[in-house]
């Protein structure tokens, strides 16, 4: 099962990108977005996008257009904000503003979800339960292994399962990380997708009975502009070379990937599994 996901963001979503006024920076939604769509089309292939609620209110068409096309519509959270410590008060607020936001923009319910930098862990997964009481049926958040920001090292399941936590259940689709050169790395989006030769990447594909990959419009824009800037103590030169090795040839890259395999969104894939023979994961 090869499930096919996007974040729309603009690339000042990021806390670290935050330089000067948001008014002296165009958006970039569109660039590749009818590109991207086109070629789903071609393939017919329905793909889940995650949506910012604040990328509804600003550029609403971009999220109209994504929905005409039929594809599946999910929440990313209002603004992009990373759950280091939140409070529970500032979770219900920042996710009904966002379900409000996307669903007012799409006409349709918002069922899944994704958190801003896969920002779920151990420490914070009781976020899963506000967002299970909010209606979320299917959540795309948990990335079990270590990473500069976030990750869920000690979630141990690599396919999706059913958790429940605080009374509540949620359907968690994880990302799915291989062993390469004896460690986890997740091949299948952000910079080791951009970093990987093509050949590595299907032979992995390959092999694998589950793929959750997860792509950014910013990944394929050769001409965004460029920050030299630190995170969470990553150097600046390392965060420079995850950001943006590899944009010349990826969206060329995505096109074949795109066409050797076959992929789903979120809400296609829940109908596919058969949730009774899964193990309940509790937290």
């Amino acid at each position: 099962m090869n499930i096919l996901t996007f974040d729309i963001e603009d690339w000042w979503g990021y806390d670290y990108y935050k330089l000067g006024n948001r008014q002296d920076w165009k958006p970039r939604l569109d660039k590749y977005l009818q590109d991207i769509l086109d070629l789903l089309d071609e393939r017919n292939i329905e793909a889940t996008f995650f949506i910012l609620g604040e990328v509804a209110v600003s550029n609403p068409s971009v999220v109209r257009c994504i929905a005409d096309r039929g594809h599946h519509i999910g929440c990313h959270s209002f603004s992009h904000t990373f759950w280091k410590q939140p409070t529970e008060k500032e979770i219900r607020e920042d996710t009904y503003k966002a379900l409000n936001a996307i669903e007012d923009c799409t006409g349709q319910k918002v069922t899944a979800y994704r958190a801003p930098a896969f920002s779920i862990t151990r420490e914070n997964c009781w976020i899963l339960s506000v967002l299970a009481e909010a209606g979320i049926l299917y959540d795309c958040s948990i990335f079990p292994t270590s990473r500069s920001f976030g990750g869920f090292p000690e979630y141990k399941s690599k396919f999706p399962g059913k958790i429940e936590i605080d009374g509540v259940s949620i359907k968690e689709f994880p990302i799915a990380p291989s062993t390469i050169w004896g460690r986890e790395i997740v091949y299948s989006g952000g910079g080791y997708f951009r970093l990987f030769p093509y050949f590595k990447i299907k032979a992995l594909t390959v092999d694998s009975n589950y793929v959750m990959s997860y792509f950014h419009i910013k990944d394929f824009d050769k001409e965004q502009k460029r920050l030299f800037t630190t995170l969470d103590g990553e150097s600046a030169l390392a965060r420079y070379f995850k950001n943006y090795v590899g944009l010349n040839t990826c969206f060329k890259k995505f096109t074949k990937y795109i066409y050797d395999f076959d992929f789903c969104s979120v809400k296609e894939a829940d109908v596919k599994i058969n949730w009774d023979e899964l193990p309940v994961i509790h937290m």
